[in-house]
C-alpha cells in the first residue's frame, strides 16, 4: 500500500500538470491515444518476446511526438486523426493479445494496470519522472504556455516553437507511457484530462489552474486507494469515478461568467 500510494502521487503529479496543456490545446484525445499506443507497445513486446516496458515507453513517446502538433486540414481535423489513431491502436492491441496464446499475467497487469502490484523500481522511475516534470514546469513553464496559447506570437517573439513543442510532447509521452505501466490506460487518460478540466472550471488564473490540477490528481487517487483498502474496491476504477465526479461538481459550484 505504501508503494502504491507513492506511485499514485507520482503519476498524479506528472499527469495532472501535463494534462493542463492538453486541455488548453483542446487535444484531450491525445492523452487517450498515447495511453493506448503504450499498451499496443506492450502487446507487441509480448508477441515478439521483448521487454514490455521498453516498447511500451517507445510507442507512447512516438505517438505523443507524431500527433502532438497535428494541424487541422481542410478535410480532416486533428481530433478526427487522433480518433483514427485510437481506434487503430486499440484494435491492434486486442488482435495481438488474441494472437499470443495465453498472454502472461504480468503483461495483462501492464496493459490494464494494478497499482497495488507496483514494484519498487517502477516507483523510483515514476518519482524521478514527476520531479523532472515539476522542474521543467518551474523553469520553462512560460515557454510551454506561450507555444500552447499562441504559437504564432511566440514565433514572432523569436521563440523556437517547434523545439519547445517537441519538448512538451516528449514530456507528455514519457509521463503517460510510464504511468500506463503502473495504473493502466484508463487511469492514465483520466489523470491527463479530468483534473485539468476541473481546475479550469474552478480557477481564474493559469498558476491556480496548474496548482489545482496537481492537487486534485494527487488527492483523489490517494482517496481512491484508501477506499479500495477499506471498502474492497478496485483502486483504478474508483479513482477514475471520483475524478469524473469532480468535473460536474466543479461545473455546478465553480467560477461564474
Amino acid at each position: 500500500m505504501r508503494l502504491a500510494l507513492v506511485a499514485s502521487i507520482a503519476t498524479g503529479l506528472s499527469l495532472g500538470v501535463m494534462g493542463v496543456y492538453l486541455v488548453i490545446r483542446r487535444v484531450v484525445f491525445l492523452g487517450l491515444v498515447v495511453a493506448n499506443a503504450a499498451t499496443l507497445g506492450a502487446a507487441l513486446a509480448e508477441a515478439v518476446g521483448f521487454a514490455p516496458e521498453l516498447l511500451s515507453l517507445a510507442a507512447g513517446v512516438a505517438a505523443a511526438v507524431a500527433l502532438g502538433r497535428v494541424d487541422n486540414s481542410s478535410r480532416i481535423s486533428a481530433e478526427s486523426l487522433m480518433g483514427w489513431a485510437y481506434a487503430a491502436a486499440s484494435s491492434m492491441t486486442v488482435l495481438l493479445l488474441s494472437w499470443v496464446a495465453g498472454g502472461s499475467a504480468d503483461t495483462l497487469q501492464l496493459l490494464f494496470g494494478n497499482v497495488l502490484a507496483v514494484q519498487t523500481t517502477m516507483v523510483v522511475v515514476l518519482t524521478i519522472i514527476a520531479l523532472v516534470v515539476v522542474s521543467l514546469q518551474i523553469v520553462f513553464g512560460r515557454r510551454f504556455l506561450i507555444v500552447t496559447f499562441d504559437p504564432e506570437a511566440a514565433t514572432v517573439a523569436g521563440v523556437n516553437t517547434r523545439l519547445w513543442s517537441l519538448i512538451l510532447d516528449l514530456t507528455i509521452g514519457v509521463a503517460a507511457a510510464a504511468a500506463v505501466q503502473a495504473i493502466g490506460a484508463l487511469s492514465t487518460f483520466a489523470l491527463l484530462t479530468l483534473p485539468a478540466m476541473t481546475a479550469l472550471l474552478t480557477t481564474s488564473s493559469v498558476r491556480a489552474t496548474f496548482v489545482t490540477a496537481a492537487v486534485l490528481s494527487i488527492t483523489i487517487p490517494s482517496l481512491a486507494l484508501a477506499a479500495s483498502f477499506y471498502l474492497d474496491l478496485p483502486a483504478g476504477p474508483a479513482s477514475v469515478a471520483l475524478l469524473a465526479l469532480s468535473v460536474p461538481v466543479a461545473a455546478m459550484t465553480g467560477k461564474r461568467g
